[in-house]
């Protein structure tokens, strides 16, 4: 049998090439055969072309293959540049209007940026670094920007909006004025028309009264003696209205004030519901009150605006019961 070659001793310093070879050597040593067949394998051998054109190792062994070192890396362009970009779009993203041009510098700066990251990320260029801050400057150009021309905006809509509401406030008092100037024509009118005292008929604010009549009638519910008004009036406002809210109708007897009759059978020609009952507009109705009497002397009868306390306009006449 063949005798098995020894392996070689691992030495220190060797590499994997180099202990390849020694074992291949042993192999080739351990062959039996003649020594003249066994020196022209190892003439062979160890004269063969060694790669990369490299002299022969000592010892019959070939050196490890030599790899060329990597070439040095540049520092990337377009992070140098989209710094450059970056840092005048910041500049200029404070000045208003001119701030335009900054979000264009922002935005060139962000894009070279952006293929400068990629570049030292894949390994080709150095300078990560130059190229965050590329970034980060071109970012903040356009986000400050955007909101410089937001806050200026903002300000001239508030400047515009203020003139606008003061040319409406100045409208709306001067429509106003107008308004009053007519209101107060009118009132003057209306005061002219309605004012002073009215024999038994006549016109007020908002009616048009006649005082018809006045007759004893029955006893009240405390058997008092009373005294039966009738009054006919016209509604002369644009909407429904009652008696008893545009007239305040009085009755005197020798000067003092008479209450209101309350009947528990209500008299002859007496309806207790047309005092409230609403009438439309341009409409006429008859209203019936009762007064409590004092005497058997005369009455006064006195109708005027609920509203005018000054009894400026008022309807008057006098009946002796």
């Amino acid at each position: 049998m063949m005798a098995q070659a020894a392996r070689p001793k691992v030495q220190a310093g060797m590499d994997f090439v180099q202990y390849r070879e020694r074992s291949r050597s042993r192999r080739l040593e351990s062959v039996p055969t003649t020594s003249r067949r066994k020196k022209k394998i190892m003439s062979e051998f160890n004269n063969a072309p060694i790669p990369n054109g490299g002299p022969a190792a000592p010892n019959g062994m070939r050196p490890a293959p030599i790899m060329p070192s990597p070439a040095p890396q540049g520092t990337t362009v377009c992070g140098i540049v989209g710094v450059v970009f970056g840092a005048l779009g910041l500049v200029l993203s404070f000045i208003p209007i001119i701030n335009n041009i900054a979000a264009i510098f922002g935005l060139v700066g962000a894009v070279l940026a952006i293929v400068a990251i990629v570049g030292t990320f894949r390994g080709k260029k150095r300078g990560k670094a130059l190229s965050i801050v590329a970034a980060v400057l071109s970012v903040l150009a356009i986000v400050i920007t955007l909101a410089m021309q937001s806050a200026a905006s903002k300000a001239l809509d508030d400047i515009t909006g203020t003139s606008t509401s003061q040319s409406s406030s100045a409208d709306a008092d001067k429509d106003a004025k107008t308004d009053d100037s007519t209101k107060t024509d009118d009132s003057t009118k209306t005061d002219t028309k309605v004012k002073g005292e009215q024999d038994m008929e006549g016109d007020l604010t908002d009616m048009h009264v006649k005082i018809v009549s006045a007759v004893r009638s029955g006893n009240d519910y405390n058997n008092q003696p009373t005294v039966l008004v009738t009054y006919e009036w016209t509604n002369t406002t644009d909407k429904n209205n009652s008696f008893a809210v545009l007239a305040n109708p009085k009755v005197f007897q020798n000067g003092q004030e008479l209450d209101t009759a309350m009947y528990l059978d209500n008299p002859e020609g007496y309806d207790s519901g047309s005092y409230l009952s609403e009438l439309q507009p341009g409409a006429t109705g008859t209203v019936t009150l009762g007064y409590v009497l004092k005497d058997d002397s005369e009455i006064t009868v006195d109708v005027t605006n609920l509203l005018d306390f000054s009894d400026t306009a008022k309807v008057t006449y006098k009946f002796a019961i």
